[in-house]
Order: C-alpha cells, then structure tokens, then sequence
C-alpha cells in the first residue's frame, strides 16, 4: 500500500524552506506525524538534523520530532538511530549533539546500541553533553528493566 503523507506533514516540508529560521524551527516545535508519515518524514527531518547551514534550533526541533514521526522498528528505526549516533559523535554543535544522543534513546530498539551509546558518553568532550546522555540512557535501561520486571 503507497499511502501518501498527512496534509500536515505535507505542509511542513512543502512550506520549510519559504519559513524564515524561527518560523522552520516553531513549525517542527508544534508539528505532531501520524501513522504513514514516516517514509516522507524521517528523511525529511534525518536531513534538517544533518544541515550544518541550517539554524541550530530547527535542527533540534527536526531531531526531537524523530520519535513521534511514527518510525517503524526493525530496520528504519535502525537507521534512524545510526544517523542520530553519527550525529551525537561527530556534530560541531554540542546542542545538537546532545539532542541527537538523547533521542536515541526514545527510537524502537534503542536495546541495541547501548554500548555504542556508552562509547560516545565516554568520548564526549562535554560535559554538559556526555551528563545528559548519560542520564537519557539511565532512564532507558531503568523503565526497561521495569517493563521485564513486570512482565515476569
């Protein structure tokens, strides 16, 4: 089934480019996906996220929409989550990096870059970044190991 992208998610990207920085960054901030966005979505925002011309703010905004754009799990969320590791280890911009490792963290199967995660934690340079990184995957493992508990 090709089911096209929302009314909404279409205004975002067909309007992104005419919207003055504040205005890109206010559109994400507010912006909500719904289910069959994804296809045309994530790569929408994965691109705003990597745009180092692109005002810091609205590469945030692009990067926390991430978990609410309806990523399914398995291989998308997979590359997903690559593209924000990437982005949290090599950015210039410790706010974007440090948006880019705590989103990790609200992806499907997140599980499976913990010690990649744990890695970049150790090889930040700041510490502001590296604390709340660190926080984001405590919190992780914590409702996960919550959610195995009761399961049992």
């Amino acid at each position: 089934m090709n089911e096209l992208p929302s009314a909404g998610t279409r205004s975002l990207i067909a309007g992104h480019s005419a919207r003055s920085a504040d205005a890109r960054a206010a559109a994400l901030r507010v912006f909500v996906g719904e289910e069959g966005d994804a296809p045309v979505l994530t790569p929408f925002l994965l691109s705003v996220a990597a745009d180092v011309a692109e005002y810091d703010l609205t590469r945030i905004e692009a990067i926390r929409v991430l978990p609410v754009a309806c990523v399914p799990a398995g291989e998308p969320a997979a590359e997903v989550r690559a593209a924000l590791i990437r982005l949290a280890a090599e950015d210039a911009d410790p706010d974007v990096r440090n948006a880019a490792g705590v989103t990790v963290f609200g992806l499907p199967g997140a599980e499976d870059d913990i010690e990649r995660m744990r890695a970049l934690i150790a090889a930040e340079e700041d510490e502001l970044v590296a604390e709340n990184v660190d926080a984001a995957l405590d919190l992780y493992v914590t409702r996960e190991t919550r959610v195995t508990l009761k399961g049992s």
